[in-house]
Order: C-alpha cells, then sequence, then structure tokens
C-alpha cells in the first residue's frame, strides 16, 4: 500500500517533517521573543539610568553655579559647566539668568548624537536664581542591538542548536511506537499474510489503535479467504462457460452441415424438377415444386441468421474494412428493397446527401444492416412509403429508414432488438419472420462503431436511424481480403493444362470430392448438363488419389468431411505442382471466404448452391485459353492469387511488383493484357496507364485495373477509355478476374473477327 512506502508523494510533507518543523518553528519563535523582550527591557533600564544620573549631575552643576550667577562671573559659570566635559552622552550645557541668552554656555567636541534637552533650576538658599539645560543622548533600540549583536547572535545560535537537538530528540521519543507500527504493517503487507497481528503497545492510544488495526485484519483475512473461494468458483464457472460455448459453436457448426446438407439437396432437387415439370407442363406440380422451394429458403434464411448470430456471441465474426463508396452501397441496397417494395405496393425513396463521398468501413456489414432495416420496412408497411436517407455528420454516418407502417408502442419498443422478438405474437403471425434481423443488425452496428436508434408512433409509422464511425481505421484502404500463400507457378503446369485441353479428353472432367451421397447426385447432374464428365470421392484421402491418378479439369471440393478434410486436399493440392494448376471450387456450408481463398482455391460457393452461378464457373472451365498476361501488384501474396487464377485459364503469365518493372517487361516482351493494381511505389497505377495507352496501338495491351481504392470523378474520368476493365479487389475471386480476362479476350477476338469481315 502506498501509505507504508517510504516515499513521499511529490509536494507532501510527512507528519514527522510537519511535526519537527513545527518544534523548531516554536523555539525559534521562543528565542525571537525573549531576546525582544531583553531588548526592550535594557532598553527601559538604559532610559531609567542615564535620567537618574543626568539629574544627580544637574544637582551637583547648579550647586557649583550657584555663586557665579550671584556675582556675575561668566567665567566661573563657564569653568563649573565644563565640568561635563568628560560624559560621553552630554553634549551640550547651558546656564540662563532672567534672559533668553544663555549666561554661559559649553559644547562637548565631538558627535554625541541626537540631543533631548533637560533642564535643572539652580538654587541659592532655597530661591531660583536661573535654569541649567544640558544636551543629552539616550540609547535607542538599534544602539542596543548593535552593542549586543555579536552576544545575541552566538545565544542565539546556541539556543537554536540546542532546540533542534531537543526536537529531534522529542520525535524519535513521540514517534518510536508509531514506527514500530508501521514496520509491523510493512511487513504485514509485503507478506500479504494478514494472519499476522500486531504487538500490544504500553501507550494507551497507540494499544486503541492497535487493537482496531488486528481487528480489522481479521475481518480481511476472513473476507480474503471468502474472495478467494469466490473467484475460484467464478474460474471454474468460466471455464465451463468457455466449455459451453465451444460446445455450442460446435454443435451449431454440425448442426449448420447436418441441416444445409439436405436443404442442399431440396433446394437443389426442386430447381431442377421445376425445370422439369415446366417444360412438362405440369402446372400444378410446378405450384407444389414452387412452395416446397420457397419454404427450404426460409428455412436456409433462418439457419444463417442463427449462425450469424452465434458468430457475433462468440467473438468470431470479423470486420472487412476497406475503403467503400457510400452511395454506392446505398444505390445496391435501394435495387434490392425494390422489388420487396413492390410485393406491398409501396413506394421507395432513396435519397443521399450530395457530400456523402467515401469511407472506410466494412461494406458487406453496412448493406446487411440497410438491407434488413429496408427489408422490415417494406415488410410492415403497405401502400404507403418506404424512405431511406444517408448523410455525413462530422465523423460519423447516418443513416435513416422511415416507413408509413403500422409502427410500435413503447413496450414493443422496449423488446425490439432481443433475439426471436418481434413487437408481438399477432406481428409474427401476421408478418412472419425470425426476429433475428433487428438483433443481427443492432450487433453489426456496434462492431462498425456505431448504435441503432428507434422512434415509432401505432398507425403512424417508424424511422430505424443508423449511425457508424466514417473511419474504422488500423488496415490501411485498399487491402484486399484474401491473402494466399507464396505460390509458384509452373510453366510445365501450364503447358500440361493446355495440352488437356486441347484434345486429351473428349469431354472435360470434373471430381466431385463430397462425403453426402444426395449432394454428389445433385452436384453430379449439374456437371454433366454442363457438358462435364463427373467422378467422385467420398472424402478426402480418396480424392487426392484420384486427382494424382487422372488429373481432372475442375474439382468441386467440400470442405467438412471425415479422415481428410478439404482444408487438408488444399494443401495437398498447393504442395503439388501437377494440382495446382487445376481449377478448385470449394463447396460447403462453412462461410470462411477469405480462409478458403487463401488455402488456394479460386472459388467458393456456400450450401445450398446457386445453379446459375455454378453453371457459369463450369462454361468457364470447360476450355482453355491463351495469351500473355502481365500482373502488376506491390502485395506479393495478391499477385500470386491473381496469377495462379488467371494460369488456370490457361494464359501465360509473368508478375512484376512495380509500375516501373511493368514498364520495363512491356518494353522487352508483347502482352495481351496487364492486370494491375492502383496504388504502387515508384510509378502507380495511374502513370502505368497513361504510358500504355501511349503505346502504339498494335503492341498496346488490353488493361485490366484492380484496385480496393474508391474512384473520385477525376480519377475515374481519366481511367476511362483507358482500361478495359476496372474491378474491385474486395471480394475478388481468382476465379473470376480470370473470368474477365478471358471475356475481354473473346471480345477482343470479336472485334478483330468483324475488322478483318469489313476490310475484305
Amino acid at each position: 500500500m502506498t501509505i507504508l512506502t517510504s516515499h513521499m508523494v511529490p509536494g507532501a510533507l510527512s507528519i514527522r517533517t510537519k511535526a519537527s518543523l513545527l518544534m523548531f518553528a516554536t523555539v525559534s519563535f521562543a528565542l525571537l521573543l525573549s531576546t525582544a523582550t531583553m531588548i526592550v527591557i535594557q532598553l527601559r533600564t538604559d532610559h531609567a539610568t542615564s535620567i537618574s544620573r543626568h539629574e544627580q549631575i544637574a544637582r551637583i552643576v547648579s550647586a557649583n553655579m550657584g555663586a557665579a550667577l550671584m556675582f556675575d562671573d561668566k567665567a566661573a559659570a563657564a569653568e563649573s559647566l565644563a565640568t561635563v566635559a568628560n560624559i560621553d552622552d552630554i553634549g551640550w550645557a547651558r546656564v540662563y539668568k532672567d534672559s533668553s541668552e544663555p549666561f554661559a554656555a559649553f559644547t562637548a567636541s565631538g558627535d554625541a548624537g541626537t540631543m533631548s534637552e533637560v533642564r535643572f533650576p539652580v538654587l541659592v538658599d532655597g530661591a531660583v536664581a536661573g535654569e541649567l539645560r544640558m544636551g543629552v543622548h539616550y540609547l535607542g533600540i538599534g544602539e542596543i542591538v548593535q552593542r549586543n549583536a555579536l552576544v545575541a547572535l552566538l545565544s542565539f545560535a546556541g539556543s537554536l542548536l540546542l532546540a533542534l537537538a531537543y526536537a529531534r530528540w522529542a520525535i524519535w521519543a513521540l514517534f518510536r511506537p508509531v514506527n514500530r507500527l508501521l514496520d509491523a504493517l510493512r511487513g504485514i503487507f509485503a507478506s500479504g499474510d494478514y494472519s499476522v497481528r500486531l504487538k500490544p503497545e504500553r501507550d494507551p492510544e497507540l494499544a486503541v489503535i492497535g487493537a482496531s488495526f488486528n481487528a480489522m485484519l481479521g475481518e480481511v483475512e476472513a473476507r480474503s479467504a471468502a474472495l478467494s473461494e469466490t473467484a475460484a468458483q467464478l474460474r471454474e464457472a468460466r471455464d465451463q462457460a468457455e466449455q459451453a460455448s465451444v460446445a455450442k459453436s460446435q454443435f451449431l457448426a454440425n448442426m449448420s452441415h447436418e441441416l444445409r446438407t439436405p436443404l442442399n439437396a431440396i433446394i437443389g432437387y426442386t430447381e431442377v424438377l421445376h425445370e422439369e415439370l415446366a417444360e412438362a407442363g405440369l402446372e400444378r406440380s410446378v405450384e407444389d415444386v414452387s412452395w416446397i422451394h420457397s419454404s427450404a429458403r426460409q428455412l436456409l434464411e433462418l439457419i444463417n441468421g442463427i449462425l450469424d448470430l452465434s458468430k457475433i456471441e462468440a467473438g468470431r465474426m470479423v470486420l472487412d474494412r476497406h475503403e467503400v463508396d457510400v452511395s454506392n452501397v446505398l444505390r445496391e441496397v435501394g435495387a434490392m428493397l425494390d422489388p420487396i417494395a413492390a410485393k406491398k405496393r409501396n413506394t421507395l425513396h432513396i435519397q443521399i446527401d450530395p457530400l456523402l463521398k467515401k469511407a472506410f468501413t466494412d461494406s458487406t456489414k453496412l448493406r446487411q444492416c440497410l438491407l434488413n432495416l429496408g427489408s422490415n420496412a417494406c415488410k410492415f408497411t403497405e401502400n404507403g412509403h418506404v424512405f431511406v436517407h444517408g448523410h455525413a455528420d462530422g465523423d460519423e454516418l447516418v443513416f435513416s429508414v422511415s416507413d408509413t407502417g403500422i409502427g410500435m408502442t413503447e413496450e414493443q419498443l422496449q423488446r425490439l432488438f432481443q433475439p426471436f422478438m418481434q413487437a408481438d405474437a399477432s406481428t409474427t403471425r401476421k408478418f412472419g419472420g425470425t426476429g433475428l434481423g433487428l438483433t443481427i443488425t443492432w450487433r453489426f452496428a456496434e462492431m462498425l462503431g456505431g448504435r441503432i436508434t428507434v422512434e415509432s408512433t401505432p398507425g403512424q409509422g417508424s424511422t430505424f436511424t443508423l449511425r457508424i464511425a466514417a473511419d474504422l481505421g488500423n488496415e490501411a484502404a485498399g487491402e484486399t481480403e484474401t491473402r494466399s500463400p507464396a505460390l509458384q507457378r509452373s510453366e510445365a503446369v501450364s503447358d500440361e493444362s493446355g495440352a488437356k485441353a486441347s484434345g486429351a479428353r473428349v469431354r472435360p472432367l470434373a471430381l466431385i470430392v463430397e462425403d453426402e451421397p444426395s449432394s454428389v447426385q445433385l452436384l453430379t447432374r449439374l456437371v454433366e448438363q454442363a457438358g462435364y464428365d463427373a467422378v467422385s470421392a467420398s472424402d478426402g484421402a480418396e480424392g487426392l488419389r484420384m486427382a494424382r491418378t487422372d488429373p481432372p479439369d475442375l474439382v468441386l471440393l467440400d470442405i467438412l468431411m471425415p479422415k481428410v478434410n478439404g482444408w487438408d486436399v488444399l494443401k495437398a493440392f498447393d504442395e503439388d505442382e501437377r494440382l495446382k494448376a487445376i481449377p478448385t471450387v470449394v463447396v460447403t456450408v462453412d462461410d470462411d471466404r477469405r480462409r478458403v481463398f487463401e488455402a488456394g482455391a479460386c472459388e467458393h460457393l456456400v450450401k445450398p448452391v446457386n445453379r446459375s452461378e455454378l453453371a457459369n464457373i463450369l462454361k468457364q472451365y470447360s476450355g482453355r485459353d491463351c495469351g500473355a498476361v502481365l500482373i502488376v501488384d506491390d502485395d506479393p501474396a495478391t499477385a500470386r492469387l491473381w496469377e495462379r487464377g488467371v494460369t488456370q485459364m490457361g494464359y501465360e503469365t509473368r508478375v512484376v511488383h512495380d509500375g516501373q518493372d511493368a514498364l520495363t517487361a512491356l518494353a522487352a516482351t508483347g502482352f495481351d493484357f496487364v492486370i494491375t493494381d492502383l496504388r504502387m511505389p515508384q510509378i502507380d497505377g495511374f502513370e502505368l496507364v497513361s504510358a500504355i495507352s501511349k503505346m502504339p496501338a498494335a503492341k498496346q495491351p488490353h488493361v485490366i485495373v484492380v484496385t480496393g481504392k474508391v474512384l473520385d470523378d477525376d480519377e475515374a474520368q481519366f481511367l476511362k477509355g483507358k482500361t478495359a476493365v476496372l474491378l474491385s479487389k474486395r471480394g475478388l475471386s481468382p476465379r473470376k478476374l480470370a473470368q474477365s480476362v478471358a471475356s475481354e479476350a473473346r471480345q477482343r477476338a470479336s472485334n478483330h473477327t468483324v475488322e478483318k469481315g469489313q476490310a475484305a
């Protein structure tokens, strides 16, 4: 404890020091007072003595002066006055006889100081014959002090030394029992042993203090024991809670797999049945299948909401901070809400403040918050209006979502953001929903550095206001969400892939690595419809063996599998030069997109699979393209990630890490495409694009910009016409980048064919 340390707080004095100073000051004051008293007494004594002596001298002089006055003998009178010449404190003497002029006078040589006049009568036979006047000097305080200064100083110094010695002894005697108490307290607090007790003191007051402190120690000891026991119980409860949280998360993950797997089959097969029944003209059956599909989608939405909430509670929901054009996010939200509003015949109004530009936040979570609030407003409003407004307010972004719907009471507002809660049971029955949307939105708002407030009037509508931080900070803008390990491209693999695409197989081969039979059958059906031959493996070990025996053109890989899981398969693919060039699409219930790309997959699909998206992927990898691509990015991991995706499409690739190296490579070798970032050292992307635009048309490659930077109007205008494609880094998969390259290649080939035809 700080009160027991020997170190004093700066600016403070200890009681011991204060007592010493007080005693020293008291003694000093007493000494000064006694010295002053002695001086005053001496002054008064000297003054009284001088008066008595002067009277005596005056009587003697007067007695000798009588005859001189009687006989008018001035010489005799002067001689009588001269008798005071040897008296130091008499400066002059005069005798007067019946006139204002002195009869005789005497003045001493030298300066006797300030003179005071004293008068004495001259008597002759009892009658006054004249008057004797003398100028006398009385000692003042200054003279007395000056005469006695040395003695007084030595006396004062000696007394002061004696006072200091006495003060030290008195303090030592006074604080000796206190020191014993302090030493005992220091020992107790240093050891932490509260069972120690202070020894009793003979001083009755200190004895009371010691007894009280011993009683306090006993109370502290008892409470410390109770706290230790409580802390142990809390630690045990915490460990149990953590284990329960882990168990819950594991349970939810397992349940997610178990629920999504049959849902994947249900949704997939209902889509297939819907197409086949529609072709057969069985409208009633088509309607029934549509209801099944809709119900499965609702169940999937519930599962996704529960998983999101569990991730937030477990602290596993992470932010993807990046530069965001907020006005674009609002426009996207408006496009998504339009069909929802139309179902209830509502009019949607999207209002964007012109000053609302860039922010540094997680656009996905912001978009989900606005979608949840907007869809709720549309759901609880009919034939009305829904307003979504966004503006900047200092360091915050403010979004308000208002509606003219049913509104809420104060009681309903109190439980609005609780999980699985809606306004009341009748609301759930009439409007449906799980009650998780607003809870997740509330948690996302907190993650985004903000909060949600709501105002509502029954029958008039509600207004939800979302405030978030405009800058979440800590991570540099423009960084892509994905990061892969350093990948080394093998020319031999590219050559092998090109050879395989050129005719080694009549139909491309897809390897499906999945342990769920229904998913295997559905994926097999889909890949065969896309023109692939399909083979399947029920676990990762079998999938690796089959891939090494007969490398496929495409791999569809689940993550959660027995024996060897999907992560291990991706790792093995990355370490095998023959398998690294095979496009691997992860199809799983796990939504960890970042980790999937880091592990080397070219695309990530969450079950239930979107059939059209899978069909596009299958179509993209059913053949191989050719051409030369230069990849320019200052982040080696990102550059290798793009390199792998483009190489898997059959292109020859080269990677450089700044604009200067890119210009050198372009001067030495021809390239069909340049994929470049904008933020780079030395020569950045803008300068590189400008230099490429000045190259001869015959040698000028097509430029694809991949950046995390939100462009302002001037930057966008500069790039317009100089670039073929502008892509956002955020969420960009290697497969989508390769698709953009292939699409531009086909467009370029088509334009070339048209030009040749026109020339002919």
